[in-house]
């Protein structure tokens, strides 16, 4: 029997099976992957400010900043100190091979070509009152359980797949992530291999000056993906 017309009829038997039916001369499967959930809480910032702005500091030197108000407080451009603070989210640990089996089966024959067909964030909760600048996603393996080391230096198995655009305070919606130049490529390489655990990761900063409000809120994001299988 012909080797692909074979493997269409694996995969007829196998959709029907599960209660999927699908035309026998279909060769293209397209395959939702599982939604990863992430937060960015005011709360996370750890500012201990008791007014509704940020105080107006004046400042010559950096030090100044650090000494009044800690770790990522410096000495901007109008001699007044700001802060610049830093998070990092990571979701839940991926293993495809147990949250989308059909996809693990299907990919796991022979003259099977996988590809990633896209990836979006579906922003449903928006409290925050300040703006989010760019956000970079990345994605690493099971062994990376931190993106940054206490440097703030990327870990060197941690990949970027791309970023999102500013998400301005209360803004909701569906929002394309914008890839980077090997972002589809990398993407690929993890979904072609089911069986390996991996991790995605939000990253950013925001920075407060003095006169700002004090951030409070939170925002909630899911990420949206899909793979393609291609009998060939």
């Amino acid at each position: 029997m012909n080797t692909k017309l074979a493997l269409n009829l694996f995969l007829s038997i196998f959709f029907v099976s599960s209660c999927n039916f699908i035309d026998s001369d279909v060769t293209s499967f397209n395959f939702i992957l599982p939604e990863k959930e992430f937060t960015v809480d005011s709360d996370q910032f750890n500012l201990d400010v008791n007014t509704q702005t940020m105080p107006i500091v004046d400042c010559d030197l950096e030090q100044e900043c650090i000494d009044a108000g800690g770790e990522g407080f410096f000495c901007d451009s109008d001699n007044t100190c700001s802060v610049q603070l830093e998070y990092s989210l990571q979701s839940e640990k991926i293993l495809l091979k147990e949250e989308v089996e059909e996809f693990a089966v299907v990919t796991s024959k022979d003259h099977v070509s996988v590809s990633f067909e896209y990836i979006q964030m579906d922003i449903f909760t928006n409290t925050l009152n300040f703006s989010i600048p760019p956000l970079k996603i990345y994605i690493a393996p099971q062994n990376v359980t931190a993106l940054y080391n206490e440097n703030y230096e990327l870990h060197e198995d941690a990949e970027l797949i791309g970023d999102l655009n500013t998400i301005n305070a209360g803004d909701t919606g569906l929002y394309d992530i914008n890839l980077a130049s090997e972002g589809k490529q990398i993407l690929t390489e993890y979904v072609s291999h089911p069986d390996i655990p991996f991790y995605f990761f939000v990253a950013g900063s925001v920075i407060f000056q003095g006169g700002d409000p004090v951030p409070s809120g939170a925002l909630t994001l899911k990420v949206h993906s899909m793979a393609n299988a291609q009998i060939e």
